[in-house]
């Protein structure tokens, strides 16, 4: 029997429902993996962002480490220039000090210090005692006759370390540069034995404060170099504070710092010996003898 019309129609919209329902799901389910793929991705940029900012916090760590690094390197960059700067100044002002010092050399240039002349032996006249004391005593002349000097006086006051009964130096300033040579040259040879009121007198070149200092303290090494030599090698300072000596040749050689650094040495080896020794003398004549 076949099938009323009716139920023909009701099995054609039965099927249709169903695709429509199997298509609407398929499409729920095809959103529904659009959604799923969505999350996945929102994930993935999610442990994207987690590592990004990760990195960040690394890479904030090493700028403030570098920062750290930089604000110490900063900082000896400073000190160091500072360092620099002052040691730049101290070599200037250094620099400025040796030029002074040789001004006020020069400027002593005609200069003679005349030494252990009895106070007030000068009277009210100091230039004219001087040109006596050269041409009577030291029996001194040049080819013009009795030396021409500009000035001489006194040392005003005495040195905080000197002696009270030993006299002021008389510092004397000559016309000329040549007078002052021959004078000098000729000092030793003619107060030698000479004494002036009792007094042995000695004359030396006038030299700035800093300048002598210097020079004393090349005095001891002078007078063990020249003990080491013999009389007859010539040892002497020279200007402006510089110890030298005539080699077996007849030239002239400089002690330099290093020549004075392994004399020092030496005198200090002896020094000690002789101290050892003195001390030993000292203790054999204080004990008894026991028998």
């Amino acid at each position: 029997m076949p099938p009323k019309p009716s139920e023909k129609r009701s099995r054609v919209s039965s099927s249709e429902e169903e695709n429509h329902v199997l298509a609407v799901g398929d499409a729920i389910l095809v959103d529904i993996q659009r959604r799923l793929e969505k999350l996945d991705l929102l994930d993935k940029i999610d442990e994207r962002l987690i590592k990004m900012e990760d990195g960040m916090g690394t890479i904030k760590q090493k700028v403030l480490e570098l920062e750290g690094g930089l604000n110490s390197v900063n900082s000896e960059v400073a000190d160091l220039k500072e360092s620099i700067e002052k040691k730049a100044e101290k070599e200037h002002l250094q620099l400025l000090e040796e030029e002074v010092e040789d001004l006020r050399n020069r400027s002593r240039r005609n200069n003679l210090v005349f030494y252990n002349i009895p106070e007030r032996a000068e009277g009210q006249n100091c230039v004219e005692f001087i040109q006596n004391f050269i041409a009577n005593h030291m029996a001194l002349e040049t080819s013009r006759g009795r030396v021409e000097i500009e000035r001489a006086h006194r040392t005003p006051t005495y040195a905080a370390n000197h002696n009270m009964k030993k006299p002021r130096p008389i510092h004397v300033a000559f016309l000329r540069h040549t007078d002052k040579l021959i004078i000098l040259a000729n000092a030793a040879a003619s107060l030698k034995g000479n004494p002036y009121n009792g007094n042995i007198i000695g004359i030396g070149a006038d030299f700035a404060k800093k300048t002598q200092e210097r020079r004393k303290a090349l005095l001891p090494y002078k007078k063990h170099l020249q003990k080491k030599l013999g009389d007859d090698r010539k040892v002497f300072i020279a200007y402006p504070a510089i110890l030298k000596y005539i080699d077996e040749g007849g030239r002239q050689k400089m002690v330099g710092e290093e020549d004075l650094k392994k004399l020092k040495g030496k005198m200090t080896k002896i020094h000690v010996t002789r101290q050892r020794r003195l001390y030993q003398w000292t203790l054999s004549i204080s004990t008894p003898n026991v028998k």
